[in-house]
């Protein structure tokens, strides 16, 4: 003990509490009259004990690294924290007198609780073991979803989706299995901070997939319906989910720093609410766009049947997956805004808060909004609802997306169908593929025997 004081001074804040929490005397509530380990085990714990403490400052003699340091100094904290414990209850397996019996026993009870709170600081979740079992269900899940994702986007040649949601499935079945590593060594910093990074951005690759759907029904319906053009939606929320990404695998990096230098972990934890707080931002304002479209696409279809919309794409708008997806998108994405706000409100109010540390909410609020919303859309797939020969391509250029030959046509492309309740595509609207291609900024080919994608 007199050898780790001398540590002591050099030590980060949170291990010099450690050493001092090592002499502290707690409250305890009660006092067990009899040792529940036999002498052989108790003397088998205290010499492995000492000689974890004896490699780790052998190591500390010789290590360069900080961070190494630091672990070598931690392990040497607990395994003393674990000596004092058990170098009171040997005395106390062999004395003879009641009364000291009873003093040594009340000094074990400080010991353990000592112990006991130095592992709960100590691991993380706060020392509530993930489920075993539990992670493992939802590791077969994901990994069945991301093999529906990959035969279906291959099949159906829905390249961005297939993309998106291969890498955010792959997150997911990578989050669970460290969240399996830490049932098994809740100890484990990689496997904590590996749960955390990959849960956390997983769905972010999600929602990017989604993002991408919008500018493909605003093409199958009509730019007159949309607030923007369908690449602007695209720009937009796909650049707003990277600003997220990135916020909050920066946020990861810092908080992983910290607590790998037992350091606060507040600057990274700011960092990730913010990009949790953007993400948030950017699916809310996904709704309000996604459904004005459909508002005024349900609008005019009461009014004026399927004669409104863009009649390049009546084939695929007859088909009967195409409802259902949309539908299932709307879910979906409700799925994950809940989700985006637990996480929000967890990582805001701390890392040992309840909503950090208790599992069922992560259950709920976490893996089943995510492996709920990756259910619907497995089943639900773009490639279904579109077809495999839905000829759909997008106009990607800067132009297309900005430029200013759009503006000169608004009487065209951005006609409000309310405005003019006999007002559809006519021959003069559509007179050539090509004159209504401009119009939208779009790119069609309806001759060419080929498929466009996107």
């Amino acid at each position: 003990m007199e050898v780790l004081e001398q540590y002591a001074s050099a030590l980060p804040t949170g291990l010099q509490t450690k050493v001092s929490q090592l002499t502290s005397i707690p409250s305890i509530t009660s006092i067990p009259s009899t040792i529940s380990q036999n002498y052989e085990t108790i003397t088998s714990i205290i010499a492995k004990a000492e000689l974890q403490q004896r490699s780790a400052y052998s190591a500390l003699n010789v290590v360069t690294a900080s961070v190494s340091s630091i672990s070598l100094i931690n392990d040497i904290i607990q395994a003393q924290a674990t000596l004092n414990y058990y170098n009171v209850l040997e005395q106390a397996a062999t004395v003879t007198n009641t009364a000291s019996h009873a003093s040594l026993m009340t000094k074990a009870a400080q010991a353990s609780e000592i112990m006991l709170e130095m592992f709960n600081d100590e691991a993380y979740y706060s020392g509530n073991y993930p489920s075993f079992g539990g992670n493992i269900a939802l590791v077969v899940v994901f990994s069945i979803f991301l093999t529906f994702h990959v035969i279906s986007g291959v099949f159906y040649h829905q390249w961005w989706f297939l993309f998106c949601w291969t890498c955010g499935l792959a997150l997911e079945i990578l989050g669970y299995a460290g969240r399996i590593w830490s049932s098994q060594n809740i100890m484990s910093f990689d496997a904590f901070v590996m749960q955390l990074v990959c849960l956390t951005l997983g769905p972010c690759f999600l929602m990017a997939g989604i993002y991408y759907v919008i500018a493909q029904l605003t093409l199958i319906y009509g730019q007159k319906f949309s607030v923007l053009r369908p690449m602007q939606y695209s720009f937009l929320f796909i650049i707003g989910d990277l600003i997220s990404i990135i916020l909050q695998a920066a946020g990861g990096g810092v908080a992983a720093s910290s607590l790998s230098q037992y350091e606060s972990t507040e600057d990274g934890s700011h960092i990730m609410v913010a990009g949790l707080a953007f993400q948030v931002f950017t699916i809310a304002a996904f709704q309000i766009f996604w459904y004005i479209f459909f508002f005024r696409v349900y609008r005019s279809y009461k009014k004026h049947g399927d004669s409104e919309f863009n009649p390049h794409f009546t084939h695929i708008r007859e088909r009967k997956f195409l409802v259902p997806f949309i539908f299932g998108i709307s879910f979906a994405v409700v799925l994950i805004f809940v989700r985006s706000i637990y996480r929000l409100i967890e990582l805001a109010e701390g890392w040992s808060s309840n909503l950090a540390t208790k599992e069922i909410y992560f259950m709920i609020l976490e893996a089943l909004m995510v492996s709920l919303a990756s259910c619907v859309l497995t089943f639900l797939t773009p490639g279904l609802a579109y077809g495999r020969n839905s000829h759909l391509y997008i106009d990607k250029s800067l132009k297309a997306t900005f430029g200013k030959h759009y503006k000169n046509n608004k009487d065209h492309a951005m006609d409000d169908p309310e405005k003019d309740e006999d007002s559809s595509y006519n021959k003069n609207d559509i007179t050539s593929s090509k004159n209504y291609s401009d119009d939208l900024g779009l790119d069609l080919d309806r001759n060419e025997n080929r498929q466009y994608v996107v």
